[in-house]
Formats: C-alpha cells, structure tokens, sequence
C-alpha cells in the first residue's frame, strides 16, 4: 500500500496530501502504445511527474525549463515523465506536441486518473514521487507569479530542490508551493 509523506497529520489535512492514495499500480500510455507506471518507482529512484495541457500557455511556456532540467537529472537516478490531461488529445497530437516544444522525458496520456490519484489541480503542476509515496506537489518554480503575471525569471526553484532533497535523503522543505496555471480540462 502506497503512504503519503508528510510532515504531519494535521498538515496532511489541511492540503489534501493523503486524501486518495494511489494505486501504485496505474499503468499509462505512452505515445508508441508502451505501458508505464509511473508510481511504481525503484529503490533509490525519483519520479517527476509533470503534467501539461498542449492547449496551456503556461505549460507550453515551461519547455525550455523542462529540457534543463531533464539534461541536469540525466546522470541521477530520476525519471521524467509528462502527463498530458487532456482526455481527448491522440497519440499523434500529443506526439506532435512534444516534437514541436522539444519535451524531454516519458510522454505519457492521462484521461484524468493519475493526477485525481495524486491531488493535481492545475497545469503546469509537479509531482515528486519516490518508493515511500508523495514528497512533493506543486510549482516547477516561481517565474508565474499569478495568471497573466510572469516574472523575467525565477527567484526560486521548487521542483529542482525537491529532487534535490530527495535524492539527499532529506525532507523537501516546502512540499506542496501552490501552482499557477491552466486549470485541468474535464473529462
């Protein structure tokens, strides 16, 4: 049975952290029809899962960032994957997506399940999930400040150092930073 990591009942409550706890055994597409559980993860291996919208701006605007952060993770042990929302995107749109921004990583379609599984709200939205269950919900970083509200860069970076402290063995310091962007489509 997969655990929540939290820092505390009480706070696990109030943000929702546990509120359905995944079956670690949900099994996604990816764009050649190959099958990926993303939340089954290895002994000393971290998951990061982005979820994007090809129809997002914001999403579509993380790009760049994404690819950083793909080529800073590749020698560590840490899968990338990107979860598309959108339960009506095919396998060759969201191929033709992730060609035309350049998307790193393990493109995967998601009809909804995964991210209601994880508590995501929102695209651009991170997960960081390990062995023990979720570390980290939220931001990629701080560069959208509010909708329609874009900082020239980023003062902080959320997704990066909650890797980071995975990878070290230590608590993320700030779990669950809120996340601005698209909300997810209905489906």
């Amino acid at each position: 049975m997969t655990r929540c990591r939290t820092r505390g009942w009480s706070w696990a409550l109030a943000l929702g952290a546990c509120a359905a706890a995944p079956a670690g055994n949900l099994a996604l597409a990816d764009l050649d029809g190959a099958r990926h559980a993303p939340l089954q993860v290895a002994d000393g291996t971290v998951h990061v899962l982005v979820f994007v919208s090809h129809e997002c701006p914001i999403a579509n605007a993380y790009a760049p960032t994404l690819r950083a952060l793909a080529a800073a993770w590749s020698s560590q042990p840490v899968r990338l994957f990107l979860v598309h929302v959108d339960p009506d995107l095919t396998p060759a749109a969201a191929r033709a997506h992730a060609a035309g921004y350049e998307l790193p990583g393990t493109v995967v379609l998601d009809g909804g399940a995964l991210a209601r599984a994880v508590g995501v709200t929102r695209t651009p939205e991170a997960v960081v999930w390990t062995r023990r269950g979720l570390a980290y919900r939220g931001r990629i970083d701080d560069q959208w400040r509010g909708l329609g509200t874009r900082a020239p860069a980023a003062s902080r970076h959320d997704l990066q150092a909650a890797v980071a402290a995975v990878l070290a063995g230590r608590e993320v310091a700030t779990p669950f930073p809120p996340a601005i962007g698209c909300l997810l489509p209905d489906g």
